[in-house]
């Protein structure tokens, strides 16, 4: 197994997340496990390759052409020195990780609790490889497939029709500041999930959803009593906290830079749509 420094990488970056990352990793915007992880996928896997290779390859003739048209000595097309000014400098700035160009501030505002009755979420090891899958596919922030402001935040479980066998509708967080951003598909384990991605008042947080009818993602260990008949447990891993519940067949697995009492209380506001 290939290392970075003296932690492992455990390759889990599949074919379907490497398509929607590679021009992110092109523009050199991945973090360096993100990008490392990408490329043992890339060293493996022969169809990968060959699309990097092809992405890489439409960027260079597209180049060539600009520096053709605008380059020193073009007859035409030539840009007025201060655009070519505006340019440079634009690019010369700091990149912002992606996630914080998708949204604008939001005010802060104080948590608000609404009890959700039976919730149970199931606890997790730190050592559940579920779990840990949840916490890295969220922590590399890859490009949203579809955002709330382009169809609506009741658009976005209906987005999912045709991709995903079941719609993943998610629970309501009845908290002040809680926003959803936007979505796109992913897996955990080998079953398809649906992944939201939330802007909160301090950080942010993923929520995937699953469809297990055959219950192959249930945790096991302590649970913790947070009142009420709520139980919550949480496992952290790599400055995350996440935890994972069931409702009949649908698993939800939230991820968030939240600590733990806070993401309890973010938790216990959930409202479940069960008019699925």
């Amino acid at each position: 197994m290939k290392t970075m420094g003296t932690e492992p990488l455990n390759a889990a970056m599949d074919c379907n997340e490497l398509e929607r990352s590679v021009d992110v990793w092109l523009d050199g915007e991945l973090d360096d496990r993100d990008r490392a992880e990408l490329e043992l996928h890339l060293e493996r896997c022969t169809r990968c390759r060959s699309l990097a290779d092809a992405r890489a390859r439409i960027r260079a003739a597209i180049r060539q052409r600009m520096h053709e048209a605008m380059g020193p000595g073009a007859r035409d097309g030539r840009a007025p020195p201060e655009l070519r000014d505006r340019v440079v400098q634009a690019l010369a700035r700091e990149h912002r990780p992606l996630w914080r160009r998708a949204i604008a501030p939001l005010p802060v505002a104080a948590m608000a609790a609404c009890a959700l009755g039976a919730l149970v979420v199931v606890a997790t090891r730190s050592d559940d490889a579920f779990a840990q899958e949840a916490i890295n596919k969220h922590h590399r922030d890859l490009p949203l497939e579809v955002t709330a402001a382009s169809v609506g935040e009741l658009g976005l479980p209906r987005w999912f029709d045709g991709k995903l066998d079941f719609r993943p509708t998610p629970p309501r967080f009845r908290a002040d500041g809680v926003k959803v951003i936007g979505a796109r598909l992913s897996h955990l384990r080998e079953l398809p999930a649906a992944y939201y991605r939330y802007a909160l008042p301090h950080g942010q947080a993923g929520l995937f959803i699953v469809d297990d009818p055959e219950r192959k993602l249930d945790g096991s260990g302590r649970e913790v009593q947070v009142g009420g008949d709520t139980t919550v447990r949480v496992v952290n891993s790599r400055g995350y906290n996440v935890a994972v519940w069931r409702d009949d067949e649908i698993v939800y697995s939230l991820v968030s830079d939240l600590d733990e009492q806070d993401l309890f209380q973010l938790v216990r506001t959930a409202q479940a749509d069960r008019a699925r």
